[in-house]
Protein backbone atom coordinates (compact mmCIF):
# COMPACT_ATOMS: atom_id res chain seq x y z
CA UNK A 1 0.00 0.00 0.00
CA UNK A 2 2.85 2.32 0.84
CA UNK A 3 5.05 1.73 -2.31
CA UNK A 4 0.97 2.23 -4.65
CA UNK A 5 0.93 5.55 -2.91
CA UNK A 6 4.38 6.70 -3.18
CA UNK A 7 4.59 5.43 -6.97
CA UNK A 8 0.81 7.38 -7.05
CA UNK A 9 2.51 10.35 -5.78
CA UNK A 10 5.64 10.53 -7.79
CA UNK A 11 3.46 9.83 -11.21
CA UNK A 12 1.36 13.12 -10.33
CA UNK A 13 4.77 15.26 -9.88
CA UNK A 14 5.88 13.92 -13.18
CA UNK A 15 2.68 14.61 -14.66
CA UNK A 16 2.54 18.51 -13.52
CA UNK A 17 6.24 19.24 -14.06
CA UNK A 18 5.58 17.94 -18.08
CA UNK A 19 2.84 19.97 -17.89
CA UNK A 20 4.39 23.25 -16.76
CA UNK A 21 7.37 22.43 -18.85
CA UNK A 22 5.07 22.63 -22.14
CA UNK A 23 3.73 25.59 -20.68
CA UNK A 24 7.10 27.13 -20.54
CA UNK A 25 7.51 25.78 -24.41
CA UNK A 26 4.77 26.88 -25.94
CA UNK A 27 4.67 30.51 -23.66
CA UNK A 28 8.37 31.21 -24.95
CA UNK A 29 8.28 31.54 -28.78
CA UNK A 30 4.94 33.47 -27.97
CA UNK A 31 6.78 35.42 -25.82
CA UNK A 32 9.55 36.33 -29.03
CA UNK A 33 7.13 36.66 -31.49
CA UNK A 34 5.07 39.47 -29.35
CA UNK A 35 8.84 41.23 -29.08
CA UNK A 36 9.39 40.63 -33.06
CA UNK A 37 6.84 42.50 -34.63
CA UNK A 38 7.74 45.77 -33.00
CA UNK A 39 10.92 46.92 -34.49
CA UNK A 40 8.87 45.74 -37.87
CA UNK A 41 6.22 48.25 -37.33
CA UNK A 42 8.26 50.74 -36.35
CA UNK A 43 10.30 50.09 -40.12
CA UNK A 44 7.35 50.42 -41.89
CA UNK A 45 5.98 53.61 -39.95
CA UNK A 46 9.44 55.01 -40.85
CA UNK A 47 8.58 54.05 -44.70
CA UNK A 48 5.39 55.52 -45.21
CA UNK A 49 6.42 58.50 -43.21
CA UNK A 50 9.12 58.82 -45.94
CA UNK A 51 6.54 58.44 -48.51
CA UNK A 52 4.42 60.96 -47.37
CA UNK A 53 7.32 63.84 -47.55
CA UNK A 54 8.36 62.74 -50.55
CA UNK A 55 4.92 63.31 -52.29
CA UNK A 56 4.41 66.32 -50.68
CA UNK A 57 7.68 68.02 -51.41
CA UNK A 58 7.22 67.37 -55.14
CA UNK A 59 3.70 67.92 -55.22
CA UNK A 60 4.20 71.33 -53.48
CA UNK A 61 3.17 74.14 -55.69
CA UNK A 62 0.86 72.05 -57.90
CA UNK A 63 -2.28 73.09 -59.29
CA UNK A 64 -3.97 69.69 -58.49
CA UNK A 65 -2.13 68.68 -55.11
CA UNK A 66 -4.42 65.76 -53.81
CA UNK A 67 -4.58 64.59 -57.60
CA UNK A 68 -0.67 64.85 -57.46
CA UNK A 69 -0.80 63.05 -53.43
CA UNK A 70 -2.79 60.50 -54.94
CA UNK A 71 -1.36 59.32 -57.81
CA UNK A 72 2.04 59.49 -55.92
CA UNK A 73 1.15 57.08 -53.30
CA UNK A 74 0.59 54.10 -56.27
CA UNK A 75 4.11 54.36 -57.24
CA UNK A 76 6.31 51.96 -56.01
CA UNK A 77 9.62 52.81 -53.87
CA UNK A 78 8.53 56.45 -54.39
CA UNK A 79 10.90 57.47 -51.12
CA UNK A 80 14.11 55.87 -53.02
CA UNK A 81 13.04 57.63 -56.52
CA UNK A 82 14.45 61.08 -57.91
CA UNK A 83 12.33 63.64 -59.17
CA UNK A 84 13.01 62.37 -62.96
CA UNK A 85 11.80 59.05 -61.83
CA UNK A 86 8.66 60.90 -60.11
CA UNK A 87 7.57 62.86 -63.01
CA UNK A 88 8.49 59.69 -65.28
CA UNK A 89 6.28 57.84 -63.41
CA UNK A 90 3.56 60.62 -63.55
CA UNK A 91 3.93 60.55 -67.50
CA UNK A 92 3.53 56.88 -67.62
CA UNK A 93 0.68 56.91 -65.48
CA UNK A 94 -0.84 59.89 -68.10
CA UNK A 95 -0.38 57.63 -70.97
CA UNK A 96 -2.48 54.36 -69.20
CA UNK A 97 -4.89 57.80 -68.41
CA UNK A 98 -5.14 58.91 -71.67
CA UNK A 99 -5.49 55.47 -73.54
CA UNK A 100 -8.82 54.73 -71.54
CA UNK A 101 -10.05 58.25 -72.42
CA UNK A 102 -9.30 57.35 -76.07
CA UNK A 103 -11.32 54.01 -75.49
CA UNK A 104 -14.11 55.45 -73.67
CA UNK A 105 -14.16 58.08 -77.07
CA UNK A 106 -14.42 55.11 -79.81
CA UNK A 107 -17.28 53.32 -77.31
CA UNK A 108 -19.33 56.38 -77.20
CA UNK A 109 -19.04 57.07 -81.10
CA UNK A 110 -20.01 53.39 -81.90
CA UNK A 111 -22.74 53.10 -79.33
CA UNK A 112 -24.20 56.42 -80.40
CA UNK A 113 -23.02 56.41 -84.42
CA UNK A 114 -26.96 56.86 -85.31
CA UNK A 115 -27.56 59.82 -83.37
CA UNK A 116 -24.72 61.99 -83.49
CA UNK A 117 -24.43 65.22 -85.91
CA UNK A 118 -21.60 64.95 -88.23
CA UNK A 119 -20.11 67.69 -86.25
CA UNK A 120 -20.56 65.53 -82.91
CA UNK A 121 -18.29 62.85 -85.10
CA UNK A 122 -16.16 65.06 -86.21
CA UNK A 123 -15.62 66.18 -82.86
CA UNK A 124 -14.61 62.81 -81.47
CA UNK A 125 -12.51 61.75 -84.37
CA UNK A 126 -10.68 65.03 -83.66
CA UNK A 127 -10.52 64.16 -80.40
CA UNK A 128 -9.06 60.24 -81.19
CA UNK A 129 -6.31 61.77 -83.08
CA UNK A 130 -5.50 64.32 -80.58
CA UNK A 131 -5.04 61.58 -77.84
CA UNK A 132 -3.02 59.82 -80.62
CA UNK A 133 -0.72 62.61 -80.58
CA UNK A 134 -0.70 62.94 -76.96
CA UNK A 135 0.21 59.71 -76.13
CA UNK A 136 3.23 60.00 -78.68
CA UNK A 137 4.51 63.48 -77.02
CA UNK A 138 4.11 62.01 -73.96
CA UNK A 139 6.44 59.09 -74.65
CA UNK A 140 9.05 61.31 -76.05
CA UNK A 141 8.99 63.21 -72.76
CA UNK A 142 9.46 59.90 -70.56
CA UNK A 143 12.01 58.80 -72.92
CA UNK A 144 14.03 62.40 -72.25
CA UNK A 145 12.99 61.87 -68.58
CA UNK A 146 15.33 58.77 -68.68
CA UNK A 147 18.37 58.09 -65.91
CA UNK A 148 20.50 58.34 -68.75
CA UNK A 149 20.25 61.42 -70.25
CA UNK A 150 21.52 64.23 -68.96
CA UNK A 151 19.33 67.72 -68.22
CA UNK A 152 20.53 70.66 -70.27
CA UNK A 153 18.66 73.50 -71.81
CA UNK A 154 17.10 72.05 -75.13
CA UNK A 155 15.86 68.93 -73.58
CA UNK A 156 14.72 70.98 -71.00
CA UNK A 157 12.50 73.35 -73.31
CA UNK A 158 11.91 70.21 -75.45
CA UNK A 159 10.29 68.83 -71.91
CA UNK A 160 8.09 71.67 -71.79
CA UNK A 161 6.91 71.96 -75.45
CA UNK A 162 5.99 68.19 -75.00
CA UNK A 163 3.78 68.58 -71.71
CA UNK A 164 2.34 71.89 -72.94
CA UNK A 165 1.64 70.24 -76.07
CA UNK A 166 0.23 67.69 -74.57
CA UNK A 167 -2.10 69.79 -72.38
CA UNK A 168 -3.20 71.63 -75.25
CA UNK A 169 -4.48 68.97 -77.44
CA UNK A 170 -7.22 68.23 -74.18
CA UNK A 171 -8.61 72.22 -74.55
CA UNK A 172 -8.65 71.52 -78.09
CA UNK A 173 -10.30 68.30 -77.96
CA UNK A 174 -13.20 69.89 -75.65
CA UNK A 175 -13.90 73.19 -78.17
CA UNK A 176 -14.63 70.69 -80.58
CA UNK A 177 -18.16 70.14 -78.82
CA UNK A 178 -18.15 73.38 -77.37
CA UNK A 179 -19.40 74.72 -80.99
CA UNK A 180 -22.50 72.66 -81.03
CA UNK A 181 -23.60 73.32 -77.27
CA UNK A 182 -27.05 74.34 -78.30
CA UNK A 183 -27.90 70.16 -78.02
CA UNK A 184 -30.48 69.53 -75.37
CA UNK A 185 -28.74 67.88 -72.14
CA UNK A 186 -31.04 65.13 -72.08
CA UNK A 187 -30.46 64.06 -75.66
CA UNK A 188 -27.24 61.53 -76.73
CA UNK A 189 -25.92 64.04 -78.82
CA UNK A 190 -26.02 66.73 -75.61
CA UNK A 191 -24.36 64.50 -73.03
CA UNK A 192 -21.53 63.30 -75.39
CA UNK A 193 -18.94 66.29 -73.78
CA UNK A 194 -20.44 65.51 -70.37
CA UNK A 195 -19.11 61.35 -70.81
CA UNK A 196 -15.65 62.63 -71.90
CA UNK A 197 -14.88 65.60 -70.02
CA UNK A 198 -13.78 64.20 -66.64
CA UNK A 199 -11.69 62.18 -68.46
CA UNK A 200 -9.98 64.39 -70.23
CA UNK A 201 -9.71 67.28 -67.57
CA UNK A 202 -7.80 64.32 -65.88
CA UNK A 203 -5.29 64.13 -68.09
CA UNK A 204 -4.83 68.22 -68.44
CA UNK A 205 -4.30 68.29 -64.50
CA UNK A 206 -2.18 65.19 -64.68
CA UNK A 207 0.35 66.86 -67.51
CA UNK A 208 -0.17 70.27 -65.29
CA UNK A 209 1.48 68.61 -62.41
CA UNK A 210 4.25 67.03 -64.29
CA UNK A 211 5.11 70.67 -65.52
CA UNK A 212 5.40 71.90 -61.99
CA UNK A 213 7.04 69.52 -60.87
CA UNK A 214 9.42 69.76 -63.80
CA UNK A 215 10.68 73.29 -62.83
CA UNK A 216 12.30 71.74 -59.20
CA UNK A 217 14.77 69.46 -61.02
CA UNK A 218 18.10 70.27 -60.08
CA UNK A 219 19.50 72.93 -62.04
CA UNK A 220 16.38 73.45 -64.23
CA UNK A 221 16.52 77.01 -62.85
CA UNK A 222 19.31 77.94 -65.40
CA UNK A 223 17.19 77.51 -68.05
CA UNK A 224 13.92 79.40 -67.00
CA UNK A 225 13.46 82.52 -69.10
CA UNK A 226 15.54 85.64 -68.10
CA UNK A 227 15.10 88.93 -69.28
CA UNK A 228 16.89 88.51 -72.14
CA UNK A 229 15.18 85.20 -73.02
CA UNK A 230 11.77 86.72 -73.40
CA UNK A 231 12.99 90.11 -75.42
CA UNK A 232 14.10 87.18 -78.10
CA UNK A 233 11.87 86.94 -81.39
CA UNK A 234 11.15 83.23 -79.90
CA UNK A 235 11.56 83.13 -76.55
CA UNK A 236 8.60 80.31 -75.95
CA UNK A 237 11.67 77.57 -77.78
CA UNK A 238 14.37 78.44 -75.65
CA UNK A 239 17.61 80.43 -75.64
CA UNK A 240 18.13 82.35 -78.98
CA UNK A 241 21.00 83.05 -81.48
CA UNK A 242 20.84 85.26 -84.61
CA UNK A 243 17.29 85.24 -84.48
CA UNK A 244 16.62 81.86 -84.35
CA UNK A 245 16.31 79.46 -81.67
CA UNK A 246 19.55 77.49 -80.59
CA UNK A 247 18.32 74.15 -81.63
CA UNK A 248 18.60 75.55 -85.35
CA UNK A 249 21.41 73.62 -86.97
CA UNK A 250 23.44 76.50 -89.03
CA UNK A 251 22.36 74.18 -92.15
CA UNK A 252 18.85 74.97 -91.43
CA UNK A 253 19.54 78.62 -90.97
CA UNK A 254 20.90 78.96 -94.10
CA UNK A 255 17.86 77.46 -95.77
CA UNK A 256 15.76 79.60 -93.99
CA UNK A 257 17.76 82.82 -94.86
CA UNK A 258 18.42 81.71 -98.60
CA UNK A 259 16.69 83.40 -101.50
CA UNK A 260 14.17 81.25 -103.48
CA UNK A 261 16.30 81.08 -106.15
CA UNK A 262 19.25 79.60 -104.21
CA UNK A 263 17.59 76.41 -102.36
CA UNK A 264 17.02 73.14 -104.02
CA UNK A 265 13.61 71.91 -103.92
CA UNK A 266 12.15 68.49 -103.98
CA UNK A 267 8.74 69.65 -105.38
CA UNK A 268 7.30 72.86 -106.69
CA UNK A 269 3.46 73.81 -107.04
CA UNK A 270 2.41 76.16 -109.21
CA UNK A 271 -1.22 77.28 -109.71
CA UNK A 272 -0.30 77.99 -113.58
CA UNK A 273 0.80 74.28 -114.40
CA UNK A 274 4.66 75.34 -114.89
CA UNK A 275 5.22 72.62 -111.66
CA UNK A 276 4.94 69.32 -110.14
CA UNK A 277 1.53 70.08 -108.60
CA UNK A 278 -1.08 72.85 -108.97
CA UNK A 279 -2.17 72.30 -105.07
CA UNK A 280 -0.12 71.94 -102.10
CA UNK A 281 -2.14 69.00 -100.69
CA UNK A 282 -1.10 66.57 -103.58
CA UNK A 283 2.13 67.75 -103.39
CA UNK A 284 2.40 66.91 -99.59
CA UNK A 285 0.44 63.28 -99.95
CA UNK A 286 3.49 62.33 -102.10
CA UNK A 287 6.36 63.72 -99.65
CA UNK A 288 8.11 60.92 -97.89
CA UNK A 289 6.76 59.56 -94.47
CA UNK A 290 9.06 59.98 -91.82
CA UNK A 291 11.96 61.47 -93.98
CA UNK A 292 14.87 61.88 -91.48
CA UNK A 293 16.41 64.78 -93.46
CA UNK A 294 14.53 68.10 -94.99
CA UNK A 295 11.86 67.48 -97.68
CA UNK A 296 10.99 71.02 -99.04
CA UNK A 297 8.03 72.37 -101.31
CA UNK A 298 8.42 75.24 -103.13
CA UNK A 299 5.17 77.24 -103.50
CA UNK A 300 5.11 79.61 -106.25
CA UNK A 301 3.53 82.80 -106.43
CA UNK A 302 -0.41 82.85 -106.64
CA UNK A 303 -3.78 82.26 -104.34
CA UNK A 304 -4.29 78.34 -103.36
CA UNK A 305 -7.90 78.04 -101.79
CA UNK A 306 -7.71 74.99 -100.52
CA UNK A 307 -7.32 73.46 -96.65
CA UNK A 308 -4.11 72.03 -96.23
CA UNK A 309 -3.54 69.01 -93.15
CA UNK A 310 0.03 67.75 -92.70
CA UNK A 311 0.10 64.97 -90.46
CA UNK A 312 2.47 63.78 -88.11
CA UNK A 313 3.94 61.16 -90.27
CA UNK A 314 5.28 63.45 -92.49
CA UNK A 315 8.47 64.58 -91.04
CA UNK A 316 11.15 67.48 -91.79
CA UNK A 317 8.47 69.18 -94.69
CA UNK A 318 9.23 72.62 -95.08
CA UNK A 319 7.25 75.10 -97.47
CA UNK A 320 8.73 78.01 -99.34
CA UNK A 321 6.80 80.16 -100.95
CA UNK A 322 7.52 83.62 -102.76
CA UNK A 323 6.75 85.97 -99.55
CA UNK A 324 4.14 87.77 -97.88
CA UNK A 325 1.34 89.01 -100.10
CA UNK A 326 2.83 86.83 -103.28
CA UNK A 327 2.45 83.20 -102.11
CA UNK A 328 -0.86 83.23 -100.31
CA UNK A 329 -3.06 80.15 -99.22
CA UNK A 330 -6.36 80.43 -97.39
CA UNK A 331 -9.66 78.55 -97.04
CA UNK A 332 -12.90 79.23 -95.90
CA UNK A 333 -13.87 76.55 -92.90
CA UNK A 334 -14.66 77.84 -89.63
CA UNK A 335 -16.90 76.83 -86.75
CA UNK A 336 -20.06 78.90 -87.87
CA UNK A 337 -20.56 76.73 -90.82
CA UNK A 338 -20.86 73.74 -88.49
CA UNK A 339 -16.69 73.38 -88.41
CA UNK A 340 -15.16 72.39 -85.45
CA UNK A 341 -12.07 74.70 -84.24
CA UNK A 342 -9.38 71.90 -84.64
CA UNK A 343 -11.16 70.83 -88.63
CA UNK A 344 -10.99 74.90 -89.73
CA UNK A 345 -6.87 75.22 -89.74
CA UNK A 346 -6.44 76.99 -93.47
CA UNK A 347 -3.01 74.73 -92.90
CA UNK A 348 -2.95 72.41 -89.92
CA UNK A 349 0.13 70.81 -89.27
CA UNK A 350 1.24 68.07 -86.13
CA UNK A 351 4.40 69.81 -85.22
CA UNK A 352 6.36 67.51 -82.94
CA UNK A 353 10.01 67.57 -82.62
CA UNK A 354 12.90 66.87 -80.90
CA UNK A 355 15.55 70.14 -80.78
CA UNK A 356 18.52 67.36 -79.83
CA UNK A 357 17.62 65.92 -83.03
CA UNK A 358 17.04 69.12 -85.35
CA UNK A 359 20.48 70.36 -83.89
CA UNK A 360 22.75 67.73 -84.97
Amino acid sequence: MYNLRRTKILLSTLFLTSILFLSLLFSKPHFKNSNSKSPKIHFQNHIQKQVLETAHWACQDTLYKSLCLSTLATFPNLASKTLPQIISSTVSHTVLEVKASSSNCTSIKKQFSKKLSSLQQWALDDCLELLDNTIDELKSAISDLSPNKTLNSNRYYDLKALLSAAMTNQDTCLDGFSANGTAPRSSNVGIVRSEIEGRINTISQHVSNALVMLKKIPGAHKYEYSETMKSEMFPDFGPAKKKFPTWVSSKDRRLLQSSTNETKYDLVVAKDGTGNFTTISEAVDVAPNSSATRFVIYIKAGAYFENVEVVKKKTNLMFLGDGIGNTIVKASRNVVDGWTTFRSATVGEYFFFSSSQLAS
